[in-house]
């Protein structure tokens, strides 16, 4: 039990700081929250070579699992019902975000048809 909950925590971890990473870097260089007559759009391939094609990504991965099993191994005592529920609402707007990319990128492939 303590590795299925380990695996949650590190990926509910690794889910969360990837969006808030994506989100930083969208920010500082890309369409999101830019200025008047600053907007332009990003390419597909740079959030793949941001995320699935960068090294560190996977690093990050890795050592966010080891954490979530690591934190849920020295638990001292058990979870409460109540950090499960809250785990769960803030994986809600990355789990969207992705939902939302993986759609538009089916709708880009059909119209590529």
């Amino acid at each position: 039990m303590i590795w299925i909950k380990g695996i949650i925590l590190g990926a509910s971890l690794f889910a969360i700081g990837v969006f808030v990473f994506l989100m930083a870097a969208l920010r500082m260089r890309g369409p999101l929250l830019a200025g008047p007559g600053q907007a332009y759009s990003i390419d597909v391939r740079t959030l793949a070579f941001m995320t699935t094609q960068n090294l560190w990504f996977w690093i990050a991965g890795v050592a966010c699992l080891a954490i979530g099993l690591a934190v849920a191994a020295s638990w001292p005592g058990k979870f409460s019902p109540v950090f499960w529920i809250l785990l769960a609402l803030a994986d809600v707007v990355p789990a969207t975000a992705l939902g939302i990319f993986l759609v538009l990128i089916q709708r880009l492939q059909a119209a590529g048809r």
